[in-house]
């Protein structure tokens, strides 16, 4: 939802050339196939973007109804700025003041609601869960691009890696 509200605050500022971002797509290799149809490769992974359809195989482009990173790499390569023939129209600014053109009534108090008797006989319980037995998996999955850091002893004596204060051969130990 944040996502939709930056891209709204974006398509309404003019895009101008001082606007760098080759940083944001380094990564991202494109790779034309025909007009309309693209190779995105992200790492190991390719993503098909058809700027015709709209589509691209990370489905983004199609379910937000925006154009996803992949299809945004592809309009930067093809020198495309203006980007809103490819976003729907309910993000444009005149869908946006349409939508808060009428004003919104605030809810009565909770005491106030007229609630059918079917609706309050009804009675709610929540999902039945089950806990699954050990550590839960990371949610995080790094990006190809993204570099795996590993640790490594470092003696705080010497300052070389691979062995530690104790073990230090460097200096002789005083006896």
């Amino acid at each position: 939802m944040i996502l939709t509200f930056l891209l709204v605050i974006l398509l309404s500022i003019p895009i101008t050339n001082s606007f760098d971002v080759s940083v944001i797509f380094k990564h991202l290799q494109v790779v034309a196939s025909s007009e309309y149809i693209f190779a995105v490769y992200e790492g190991a992974i390719r993503y098909i973007v058809c700027l015709e359809r709209k589509t691209c195989s990370c489905g983004r482009f199609q379910h937000d109804e925006i154009p996803c990173a992949h299809a945004m790499a592809v309009l930067k390569k093809k020198n495309i700025k203006d980007v809103h023939p490819y976003c729907s129209d309910y993000y444009k600014h005149d869908a946006l003041t349409n939508t808060y053109a009428l004003p919104i009534e605030p809810m009565p108090d909770k005491s106030d609601w007229i609630a059918p008797e079917s609706v309050l006989e009804e009675v709610v319980l929540p999902p039945r869960y089950k806990k699954m037995p050990g550590r839960p998996r990371k949610k995080r999955k790094k990006n190809p691009y993204e570099k795996i850091t590993t640790n490594t002893n470092c003696c705080g004596q010497c300052g070389q890696e691979g062995h530690n204060r104790r073990t230090c051969t460097f200096f002789p130990k005083d006896s």
